[in-house]
């Protein structure tokens, strides 16, 4: 059984380094639609080096698999937890989910030939 102690804890203080920097980040943006994507970052770079550091060092098969479930887990829950998010700061602040025409959002329907050209 080998172990790399040296690239475990590289890795380990990677993902450590991600996160307080994007949580850093999240805290100095203005606007919460700006943070929800700081969020994401630690999600999809700090789970993915924690489960690198787990597979270099544990050989059990099992342990394997789980880590990496895990992080598809973290992974998939936070995008929706993101557009969960979003939606509610978008209703807290609108008082409504739907578009205001006087917000000048484009809306696509199935009708319109620029959707098809795309």
């Amino acid at each position: 059984m080998t172990h790399f102690p040296i690239l475990t804890s590289v890795l380990l203080g990677l993902a450590v380094a991600v996160a307080i920097f994007f949580s850093l980040g999240m805290a100095i943006m203005a606007d919460a639609f700006q943070r929800l994507h700081f969020g994401a970052v630690v999600a999809g770079i700090s789970g993915p080096l924690i489960a690198l550091a787990v597979w270099i060092e544990d050989n059990d098969a099992q342990s394997r698999i789980k880590i990496i479930l895990i992080v598809l887990l973290l992974v998939f829950m936070n995008a929706i937890l993101s557009h969960a998010t979003a939606r509610a700061i978008r209703v807290r602040q609108q008082g409504h989910w739907e578009i205001d025409p006087s917000e000048k959002i484009p809306i696509v329907s199935p009708d319109d030939k620029r959707a098809e050209e795309a």
